[in-house]
């Protein structure tokens, strides 16, 4: 009986491949490509956490980071590009708040 060149394991002739390791056991067997890619998903832009975590701290830079990171997700196809434009409307209402804030501490001596 035949042995496997791989693996020792006894193949029988009409086999095209060893069960046990899957080598070819004829040099007319192909070994075909998987039909599906595995699937790996895409990472998380990191300024775009950055960006909804400034803006959940109440920080107006978030609008700066949330635009550099949906520029880099365009770019990329990363994931978070939700968390990107949140981030980048709570800076800009951040900014306002932060703005009446500051005018009204100034004029209030007045």
């Amino acid at each position: 009986m035949p042995e496997c060149a791989s693996c020792t394991a006894p193949v029988q002739p009409e086999w095209n491949f060893c069960i046990y390791c899957g080598e070819p056991t004829s040099a007319d067997a192909l070994r075909h490509a998987p039909l599906v890619a595995p699937l790996v998903a895409p990472r998380t832009n990191p300024l775009a956490i950055l960006a909804i975590v400034l803006a959940a701290i109440g920080g107006a830079p978030a609008l700066i980071f949330g635009h550099v990171a949906l520029r880099q997700i365009s770019e990329t196809g990363e994931r978070g590009m939700l968390m990107a434009r949140i981030a980048t409307v709570l800076g800009y209402v951040w900014l306002v708040v932060w703005g009446i804030l500051l005018y009204s501490l100034l004029t209030n001596g007045r």
